[in-house]
């Protein structure tokens, strides 16, 4: 070799040995940031660790993670590209929608700063998906949730008055450390649902059955039905879809159903007026929740094309306090993503999701079809957006701005919107 040639060497070997310390250190802080935003954004704490007038600190500390992970990612090199096909478009379209619909609600401060917030942290999902390994994801998210039930279940063993919640209609079912027990019931189906996936990457079993063990305690003690119906559907579909290519590719257009049964049950509380499901001779409420369904939908010919706008129905005071009056209650709450889709994006916006989610499941059932995606993580991708999916139908997570789970969702849309090699199927 040239002396020339051994001095170029030697002088690119100089330049690239802290280009890779500086990538190092970024993803380190990237990996950091979930956890901490993990631990801030899901769910509001006890008034009794937070003031009900400070839960706003822990919506600007996982923001601010956020933009932390975002400057981050711009010193790590992709390790995922996205092509902009129609299930790109779709999903960015209805984002984009979202996103400009405070326009319509009267430009309130709350409703800008959820709107930017939106932004962000859909540019921040993008940032995340093509910067980080899915299995690194997966393990600092599974850490702040560890933190959080090993919290909770300290706070409801040592301090009962605040871990355990002693009302007359929860009398003695674990809160910890927040609010309420379906929050708590939620955390510990996810953590479940992460502990198995790690299990399957290799993790060892007394790491497992020990997070495993602890989070399921927290789902029987929060005595939350849907988290536990959430938590053994994840795990199982999770296992099949080890086990069979089928059941992999039946579980994949799960999502685009469960969109389409949530429209069919619109039209039923829209065309019928009922404030609940009539099955025979049985009255199903869940809860109280379908009062609220059927009040939104009720008002969706007030908005029909694009919506109230977000952050823009329970913020009218005509729509607020009617509730109130005949209810004696009321929640700034759908109780349901999908009515907060329909209600806040209108008609338009809809039709762009339930859009945005058949792409997705057509996108994934091309990628097994090719062998485009390692198979471990598309059953994850899969069992976590039915998880989400199946959980929207009682509890409002899409079109969050700030909690994890929902931004990690959008995070998995966009890393199936990668390009795939131009060829026939494989058998």
């Amino acid at each position: 070799m040239h002396p020339a040639d051994d001095s170029e060497a030697y002088e690119s070997a100089i330049w690239k040995a802290p280009v890779a310390g500086v990538e190092k250190l970024a993803r380190t802080v990237i990996r950091s940031s979930i956890t901490v935003n993990v631990v801030a954004s899901m769910g509001v704490l006890n008034p009794a660790l937070i003031p009900a007038e400070w839960s706003y600190v822990q919506q600007a500390v996982a923001l601010l993670m956020w933009l932390v992970l975002i400057y981050a990612s711009a010193f790590v090199r992709p390790r995922i590209r996205v092509q902009p096909n129609p299930d790109l478009i779709a999903l960015v379209a209805f984002y984009a929608l979202a996103a400009i619909s405070v326009l319509w609600t009267g430009l309130a401060a709350a409703a800008i700063m959820k709107s930017a917030a939106l932004v962000v942290t859909t540019f921040g999902a993008y940032c995340l998906i093509t910067r980080v390994d899915i299995d690194e994801i997966v393990g600092s998210t599974a850490l702040g949730f560890f933190i959080l039930v090993a919290a909770s279940t300290l706070c409801a063993v040592f301090v009962p008055e605040i871990g355990v919640d002693q009302s007359w209609m929860h009398n003695g079912q674990w809160q910890g450390i927040y609010e309420s027990k379906q929050t708590l019931g939620f955390i510990s189906a996810y953590l479940m649902f992460f502990a198995c996936y790690q299990k399957m990457a290799g993790q060892g079993w007394i790491a497992f059955l020990t997070t495993f063990l602890l989070a399921s305690t927290c789902v029987v003690a929060s005595e939350s039905r849907g988290a536990g119906a959430v938590a053994v559907a994840a795990c199982g579909l999770l296992v099949t879809s080890m086990w069979s290519i089928r059941c992999m590719r039946a579980y994949a257009v799960l999502p685009f159903i469960m969109s389409l049964l949530a429209a069919l049950l619109f039209l039923y509380f829209y065309v019928t007026g009922y404030d609940s499901i009539h099955l025979g001779e049985s009255t199903i409420d869940l809860t109280e929740r379908t009062f609220i369904w059927q009040y939104a939908i009720g008002h969706f010919n007030d908005a029909p094309l694009l919506g109230f706008g977000i952050n823009g129905f329970w913020t009218r005071p005509s729509i607020y306090d009617y509730f109130n009056q005949n209810h004696g209650w009321v929640l700034d709450n759908y109780h349901s993503g999908y009515i907060a889709v329909a209600i806040e994006t209108g008609f338009l916006g809809y039709v762009l999701f339930v859009a945005s989610v058949y792409l997705f499941s057509e996108k994934v059932l091309y990628l097994i079809a090719t062998r485009s995606i390692d198979r471990r993580q598309c059953a994850l991708i899969i069992g976590f957006v039915v998880l989400s999916f199946q959980s929207n139908f009682t509890e409002t997570m899409f079109l969050r701005s700030t909690m994890f789970t929902s931004v990690l969702l959008v995070a998995f849309f966009f890393a199936v919107c990668r390009p795939v090699p131009q060829q026939g199927p494989q058998q």
